[in-house]
């Protein structure tokens, strides 16, 4: 029975450690739910080849700290039930945006440039998905995040969730929402749990 408590506890000690360390990635962790309308408030005219007018809303916020920022466009109801949808993010708050060329861009998981991805753009190559992006950004840095689809005429709403290594501010059109802490009190129970088995088991032996 000894042999078989020190088995558990050298187990259970590097679950502990592990099981701190991603608790303290999950309290840095910052999560936002935004609700993104599109329609004919920001528009560019004659710019897809395919014709029609290109809608989009603009975000402008600046970061807190560095680091990777995950943009996933979860759920869309557009015209037509496109699910195309795109990302563009620029530094420059004075560029003629969608016509300029944006600094980081993603059209989907594996479509995009910019913020250490890997360059798969490809022209006007249209994509059916919606963007995912994990994008590297500066911290205390004002970026302006374009949400739009190049699927000609398309207006509606899109659900994006935004995941920040740290709070981000913003008083622009697209509210940001408080921060989900849903993870950090998941991430504290397990740190319990493993911390109080592991001493347990500890005063057994």
């Amino acid at each position: 029975m000894h042999i078989y408590l020190q088995k558990i506890k050298f187990l259970l000690a590097p679950l502990l450690f592990a099981s701190i360390a991603w608790s303290a990635v999950q309290l840095n962790s910052v999560v936002y739910d935004l609700e993104i309308e599109i329609d004919d408030t920001y528009s560019v005219p004659n710019f897809n080849p395919e014709g029609g007018t290109t809608y989009y809303n603009p975000m402008v916020f600046t970061t807190t700290v560095g680091g990777e920022y995950i943009f996933e466009n979860y759920a869309s109801e557009l015209t037509g039930g496109t699910q195309d949808t795109s990302l563009l993010i620029y530094d420059n708050l004075d560029a003629n945006f969608v016509v300029e060329q944006p600094l980081i861009f993603n059209d989907g998981p594996s479509v995009g440039f910019g913020g250490g991805q890997l360059n798969t753009f490809d022209g006007f190559e249209r994509h059916s998905e919606p963007f995912d992006a994990t994008i590297s950004l500066s911290g205390n840095t004002t970026y302006a995040a374009l949400f739009s689809s190049f699927s000609p005429d398309a207006i509606g709403v899109m659900q994006v969730r935004l995941t920040a290594p740290g709070q981000i501010y913003s008083t622009d059109l697209v509210a940001i929402p408080e921060p989900s802490d849903t993870g950090l009190w998941i991430a504290m129970i397990i740190t319990f749990f493993v911390a109080f088995s592991y001493m347990t088991i500890k005063r057994g032996i």
